[in-house]
């Protein structure tokens, strides 16, 4: 039952140090245009997309299409 619990327990604390997704490929909100927050974030296969509010995130999943998502500005 140790082991058990053991390798449960590896497995969540392994699976959650991974950023699934990566960093956030965006700086502004593609659907408000604020400024986003991490804690609203969706994940796609360009990477990780962060919103301004829950309202935007689910804007976006409903139509991922009718927004542009702009990549960062690299900041020199």
């Amino acid at each position: 039952m140790k082991t058990l619990l053991s390798v449960l327990a590896l497995a969540v604390l392994g699976g959650s140090s991974a950023v699934a997704g990566g960093p956030p490929i965006n700086d502004v909100c593609p659907v408000c245009g604020k400024t986003p927050r991490l804690i609203f974030r969706t994940f796609t296969d360009k990477g990780t997309v962060i919103f301004a509010t829950v309202d935007c995130k689910e804007s976006y999943e409903k139509s991922p299409t009718r927004y542009t998502v702009k990549p960062k500005t690299k900041k020199d």
